[in-house]
């Protein structure tokens, strides 16, 4: 990708922070030493999740110490002081969007299917997205205007040791072609009960009108996938921002579509989402998955 884009400087400073922070945590998969929980059971974090964002917030800083960060684990535990928290920057002039180890669960397992997520935006308006994958050294990233691509780690890091506006990767591009009954679509388990009970509930409503359905326990991978075509779809409840925001804009420069329950375009205070290749495939799944009546309570 070759851009002369005022949003070129924050896209190489997120690439530079995700290769750290994916890096380091790939690293220390078979090394954890604390696990506690935060605001349910099976919402976890370990010793390595704050070291993660620890060392993005240094990348920021060096180059925007004025920059506004939103962080997983800078924020406090539970959807409402995310929802407080959100709504506090969501609109910040110029703004970080931070999730340092998307697939906590995952990593505590030993899963290989754990990513960094880390976006940018001006006035809440999405301009760059880094999705890195350390185990498979894939890069998803998107600038706004300019695209979608996914390039390998060690070419990222040649391209950011050198001075040249051209970032490699190859072009991503959304699935556009299926119809509903052939699609395989993507959604996670959220942590909290009452979510859990909708996502059991909608799934089974769902899984008779598509292909197959997949939960790979990554929100920011699955909207990744999405973009690249490797999903036609993905939805799921009570995400954050910093689990959605570099993906939704990824699929977004891949030519797709990423609304609320509702049917409305995503925003950064969006929590339940439906990302496809077309409005139409989006609006058929959120016709079957929607959750009735009152959102929270």
């Amino acid at each position: 990708m070759t851009s002369s884009s005022p949003y070129q400087q924050p896209l190489r400073v997120a690439l530079a922070a995700a290769l750290d922070a994916g890096d380091y945590f790939a690293s220390r998969i078979d090394t954890i030493h604390e696990v506690k929980t935060k605001s349910s059971p099976s919402d976890l974090v370990t010793d390595v999740d704050p070291e993660c964002e620890r060392r993005i917030r240094a990348c920021i800083q060096q180059s925007f110490p004025d920059h506004a960060v939103l962080g997983e684990e800078s924020t406090a535990p539970g959807w409402q002081a995310s929802m407080a928290a959100t709504a506090e920057v969501a609109s910040a002039s110029h703004l970080w969007i931070v999730d340092p180890l998307d697939g906590t669960t995952n990593f505590v397992q030993g899963l290989p299917l754990s990513v960094v997520s880390i976006a940018y935006a001006e006035a809440g308006r999405l301009c760059a997205g880094v999705v890195y994958d350390p185990y498979r050294q894939e890069v998803f990233y998107a600038m706004r205007g300019a695209g979608s691509f996914v390039a390998k780690a060690e070419e990222i890091r040649a391209a950011l040791r050198g001075s040249a506006s051209t970032l490699p990767g190859r072009t991503l591009s959304v699935q556009k072609d299926k119809p509903l009954k052939g699609c395989v679509v993507g959604t996670g388990v959220p942590t909290r009960g009452q979510a859990r009970d909708w996502t059991t509930a909608a799934a089974l409503r769902l899984a008779g009108n598509i292909k197959s359905l997949r939960a790979l326990g990554a929100a920011a991978l699955q909207l990744a996938y999405v973009a690249a075509g490797r999903l036609d779809a993905f939805w799921e409840y009570d995400l954050n921002a910093w689990d959605l925001a570099a993906g939704v804009l990824l699929i977004w420069e891949a030519g797709g579509c990423v609304q609320s329950m509702d049917g409305q375009t995503y925003h950064l205070q969006v929590r339940d989402v439906v990302a496809a290749g077309t409005e139409a495939t989006a609006t058929a799944i959120q016709e079957v998955v929607s959750i009735p009546g009152e959102r929270r309570g």
